[in-house]
């Protein structure tokens, strides 16, 4: 793909977020280019999560210090999350008669990571004139991305509404988080 492409791909992602998954499923591309899109969007956000973080005011939270003071981690954790992002959106959306292979899911999936990475940029430049705006690139962020990744997995599996997916994957979510910790509790004891 050329710049002209993806920059032209980018807006079609902004503005009909269907078509560009629909064009994005429609390339066949195999499952290694999945993976190997979900690293780099990994790596590229941890590194711009990790310069935010240097350039941040918050740097005494130990929360936010212990995810991102080692970028590797945060890439590491990054692609895990996505991977398994990846692999629920292929797999349940399956179990509902979804049409949706797993390198489509892998793939687009990855592209949805494009646009809040970009938003990311504008954040990082806001921290350093506009400090006050920052979070709401944020929160703008996080706000596409679950739009973006609700009409994405719609127009994987070939479901109509957007919408519906949006709390499917919000009772994925809780069902996941709900085993991680039975598994901790397991694992550590409950205290």
């Amino acid at each position: 793909m050329t710049i002209e492409a993806l920059q032209a791909l980018l807006r079609l992602t902004l503005t009909n977020p269907r078509a560009a998954a629909a064009h994005l499923k429609s390339l066949n591309l195999p499952v290694a280019t999945g993976w190997t899109a979900m690293l780099l969007v990994s790596v590229v956000s941890a590194f711009l999560g990790f310069i935010g973080f240097l350039t941040s005011p918050v740097q005494g939270d130990p929360g936010v210090a212990a995810m991102f003071a080692s970028p590797v981690r945060t890439a590491l954790i990054q692609f895990v999350v996505l991977a398994l992002t990846g692999f629920l959106a292929f797999w349940v959306g399956q179990r509902f008669g979804g049409q949706g292979s797993l390198a489509q899911a892998l793939v687009l999936v990855a592209w949805v990571q494009v646009p809040p990475i970009l938003l990311q940029l504008v954040q990082l430049v806001l921290m350093l004139v506009a400090p006050g705006l920052a979070p709401l690139v944020g929160i703008a962020g996080f706000a596409l991305y679950a739009v973006l990744l609700s009409l994405f997995v719609a127009e994987l599996h070939g479901f109509r509404s957007g919408v519906t997916v949006f709390f499917g994957i919000l009772a994925t979510s809780f069902a996941v988080a709900l085993l991680v910790a039975v598994l901790f509790a397991s694992l550590i004891g409950a205290q």
